[in-house]
């Protein structure tokens, strides 16, 4: 399962890594890629994992996120 998390607030390759470290870090997540230019951050999952707990890691980390699909 792939979802796409939009996130408002990354400006630099330093704040990629901490979504991507951020994100890594949910049980449930597979691997993560940052897009930093469109402000996109691809994840696989190898089981199911709420958006809520997307949103809350995210902001927790300092951004936000805008959109989940």
């Amino acid at each position: 399962m792939t979802k796409k998390i939009y996130i408002k607030g990354m400006g630099s390759e330093h704040c990629a890594k901490i979504v991507e470290n951020t994100l890594k870090s949910l049980d449930g997540v597979h691997s993560v890629k940052v897009d930093l230019k469109e402000k996109i951050a691809t994840v696989e999952l190898h089981k199911d994992v709420k958006d809520d707990e997307f949103v809350r890691a995210i902001d927790d980390a300092g951004y936000e996120v805008v959109r989940i699909e």
